[in-house]
């Protein structure tokens, strides 16, 4: 079900408001701004999978949703 998911951007620091569904496209989205990648961390933190309201994001390792790869060499 789409839902109104309102996050600042990290990169143009702009405060955006898109129409989402997280059960289907997830916890990750364009900004309409600057179109780069941003979390839907609130979206996360109030979903209903996520009891503890737990983040453990982190640059080097992303989060328990969107975890980064390993590049191999």
């Amino acid at each position: 079900m789409k839902r109104r998911e309102i996050e600042i951007c990290p990169y143009c620091e702009q405060e955006v408001a898109i129409e989402w569904d997280v059960e289907k496209r997830e916890y990750q989205a364009a900004c309409p701004n600057c179109k780069k990648k941003i979390m839907l961390c609130d979206a996360c933190l109030h979903s209903e999978d996520n009891e503890g309201m737990r983040c453990n994001w982190s640059q080097e390792n992303g989060c328990f949703r969107h975890p980064k790869t390993i590049k191999s060499n």
